[in-house]
């Protein structure tokens, strides 16, 4: 077996085509020369070698190349494992989202409501305004009222005292005899 295996990797070799340059070829001559073997023999051992060298270079090539994708595929899993509980929660954050949208839409309602209510309030309190105006209106002129009474009540004590002092002063003619004068001078002593 092993000198049917070294006949393949001869023929194997045999088949490979390695160019050199005419400077290179002549150095791989002379160091066979040199070292005692033929130039066929140290040019096949030569092409061996680096053969070797490119295959080993090749397995080392492999190997990070597989080591990269077991690296990326426990990566790519991590990121799966650690995507799905995102995943999850990005669904409750969904639902919450769509009952904060309803919650919205019924305080907007609500909002409405209390605009319209507002408008009312606004709309009562200014008849009611307009309403106190009127009244305010009135009581002005009850009030002048009341002071005009007060005053014809003093001026009919004065009137009163006046006639006793001096029986030459002669009341006007509109307060002889008037009710009206007598319930006021009440009301202003009182």
């Amino acid at each position: 077996m092993g000198s049917s295996s070294s006949g393949d990797s001869i023929k194997k070799m045999k088949r490979i085509k390695v160019s050199f340059e005419d400077s290179e070829f002549e150095e791989l001559r002379k160091t066979a020369k040199e070292r005692g073997f033929s130039s066929s023999q140290f040019i096949r051992e030569a092409v061996r070698r680096m053969l070797e060298l490119e295959r080993e270079r090749e397995e080392r090539e492999r190997e990070i190349l597989e080591r990269m994708e077991a690296m990326a595929e426990e990566y790519m899993l991590r990121t799966v494992r650690a995507v799905e509980p995102l995943r999850d929660e990005l669904e409750l954050m969904r639902e919450e989202l769509r009952a904060v949208e309803g919650a919205v839409a019924r305080l907007e309602g609500a909002i409405g409501l209390l605009r319209e209510e507002l408008s009312e309030l606004r709309r009562k309190v200014s008849a009611m305004e307009q309403k106190d105006a009127g009244e305010g209106g009135r009581r002005k002129e009850a009030a002048a009222m009341r002071r005009e009474a007060e005053e014809v009540a003093i001026g009919s004590d004065a009137v009163d005292a006046a006639a006793n002092l001096d029986t030459d002063f002669q009341i006007p003619s509109f307060l002889k005899d008037n009710p009206w004068v007598e319930i006021l001078s009440k009301k202003g002593k009182s």
